[in-house]
Order: structure tokens, then sequence, then C-alpha cells
């Protein structure tokens, strides 16, 4: 079996979390409070010792029909002359407070020695370290993001700011356009539901309005300047 980090910076939630992986992954790492979103990374690559390592956010709850057992092969090509050993796999996650079915949140699938050797990224990391990037359709967890107000608006903002932006590579808008409405407009009845649309439709606004502009789109990586940002919001 492949190995399974969990990361997590502070969440007051991912000890718990972590015993549940635990269920589905009993020799399951963790990397926690590393600063930095590629740092975090990094540092997860450094922590495993297979070929490849499966990343888990630390407000994931791994769904019941999931299972660690997929293996990528060399042997084996993803798309002609790409082998599935090159590529980063992301799998569906369920959005407790829109009820959406995509990537966001879910688990990721590295290569260790290509995230160890990356020194750059955009604003979304995943799909941006050099790296073919391959969705796969199983949901893999519930992404809980919705636990405190702050973590609901913070997480909201930063993939709305994603959407609007365009910012991730071979994205397909029709489907970013869809996700982004659903973001803006349902779940306000949810557990601190209001915050994740207030997120939503101020991080909408974010991104396009900075949707050329690396550098300040980049500050959604920046948890002190979104909590400062959450503060001004009201």
């Amino acid at each position: 079996m492949l190995d399974v980090v969990q990361i997590s910076y502070y969440e007051s939630y991912a000890d718990d979390n972590f015993e549940t992986l635990q269920f589905y992954a009993p020799l399951a790492k963790q990397v926690k409070g590393v600063k930095g979103i590629f740092e975090a990374h990094k540092a997860a690559a450094e922590l495993a010792e297979t070929s490849h390592f499966y990343v888990i956010d630390a407000d994931a709850i791994m769904e019941e029909e999931f299972s660690f057992k997929f293996r990528p092969l060399s042997t084996r090509d993803q798309w002609p002359g790409v082998p599935e050993t090159d590529c980063v796999y992301v799998w569906r996650s369920r959005n407790p407070v829109n009820d959406l079915l995509y990537g966001y949140g879910g688990a990721k699938l590295f290569p260790r020695k290509k995230l160890l050797e990356a020194d750059d990224w955009q604003v979304d990391m995943t799909t941006t370290i050099g790296c073919p990037f391959v969705p796969k359709f199983q949901v893999s967890n519930v992404t809980a993001f919705n636990t405190d107000p702050f973590n609901a608006w913070r997480s909201a903002f930063r993939e709305c700011t994603k959407l609007a932006s365009a910012i991730i590579p071979n994205g397909d808008n029709t489907d970013n356009e869809y996700r982004l409405k659903v973001w803006q407009t349902k779940g306000a009845d949810r557990e601190n539901g209001k915050y994740a649309v207030q997120g939503a439709q101020q991080g909408a606004d974010f991104g396009r309005a900075y949707r050329n502009n690396i550098k300040t789109l980049s500050l959604i990586n920046d948890f002190e300047w979104l909590e400062q940002t959450f503060k001004e919001a009201g």
C-alpha cells in the first residue's frame, strides 16, 4: 500500500479525522503545523517512503466505500506517451454545504520524487507543479470545511477565487461557471453556510478583479491575510 499522509495546520478537528483515516489506512502519517501549502506538501513528500503517496486534508472525513488501492504503473499510459507514474491524481469529495461533487477537497496522489524536485508553483498547487493532472471520479470523502465561520468563509473564498479567475490550467469553463454559481447561491441554511456563501461571493469578485495578477491571487494561500480579510468583511 502506498503511504497516506494527512496535512493539518492547527485545525481543532484534525486529530479526530486522523483517527477515522486510520480505519482506512492504519499506517497513515501526519504533517502538522507546517506553514505554507507548498511547504506542507514538501514535508509530506519527505515523510513518505513510497514512490507515490496520498495526501488527505485535515477536514476530510473518509467515505466508507473508498480505499487506497490505486497504484499507478510505469508500464501503463494515462495518455499516449504519458505513464501513470508521472501524473497527479485527484478524487472527488462531497461538499456538505452545497452538495457539489468534484475534486475540491478530495484525496490526492502525488509522485514523490517529482514533488520533492518541484521548485515553483502557481495559485493552485496540485495542478501547477509540472505533472499532468488526472481527475478520478470516485468520491473519496466529505470535505467538512464548515466547522466554524472562518473556515467556511476561507474555504469558499479560496475556491471561488480560483474558479472565477480561471487560474487552473486546462479547466473546463462551463463546469467552473456552474460550480461558481452553486457556491454563491446554495447552502446558506446549512451549518455555517451563510459564511460559505459570503466567502464564495467575495472570492468570485476577487478572482475576477485580479485574474491577470498572479501575485495578488496568491494571497489566497496566505492564511494570515485571509483571516484579516475575513474580519474586515464583517
